[in-house]
């Protein structure tokens, strides 16, 4: 045999009903192997699919969680910043300050927390509540201490805030 898996079949026993059973066995057999090997085939693009798919999940997450550990490193650096700003105006203040809200925002970085915002304690830390008459202002952001920040729903740092709490 030369790897064809070919048989010689001489043309006198080629000609009956035995060489006939033969060839149908051996055309059986390679239509099963056929199958066999198509089957395999799609299992494993199926598995090369599905393992793909995973990967890229789990390399966004670890970008994800890459972004947060940079970003909660600079958040102290941002508000001594913030606290110098407090204090000085001094344009080369400002514009360091420029750039470095800037680049957290192309990064992802949401920074987030005014005064008047929806109170959520998911996202906020109340530092301290105001007690008010007003039912509008009813659990509502009075004052930001310390502003939060996000990437996407991913809080990273919450808002230190105080809030308004209706007395009534």
């Amino acid at each position: 045999m030369d790897g064809t898996d070919e048989e010689f079949v001489p043309e006198e026993e080629g000609e009956g009903p035995a060489a006939i059973k033969r060839l149908r066995e051996k055309v059986q057999k390679a239509v099963g192997e056929k199958q066999e090997y198509l089957e395999g085939w799609q299992r494993a693009r199926a598995d090369l699919a599905n393992y793909k798919r995973e990967e890229m999940a789990t390399q966004g997450e670890r970008e994800a969680r890459a972004k947060t550990k940079i970003v909660e490193v600079l958040l102290p650096a941002l508000d001594t910043l913030e606290m110098a700003l407090k204090h000085s105006q001094a344009q080369e203040l400002l514009i360091v300050h420029k750039q470095l809200i800037d680049a957290l925002s192309k990064m992802g970085v949401e920074r987030y927390g005014r005064a008047g915002d929806d109170f959520d304690p998911r996202a906020y830390e109340a530092l301290e509540k105001t007690q008010t008459d007003d039912e509008t202002k009813d659990h509502k952001v009075n004052e930001v201490h310390r502003a939060g920040f996000k990437i996407g729903d991913s809080i990273i740092r919450p808002a230190q805030v105080s809030l308004f709490i209706n007395n009534t």
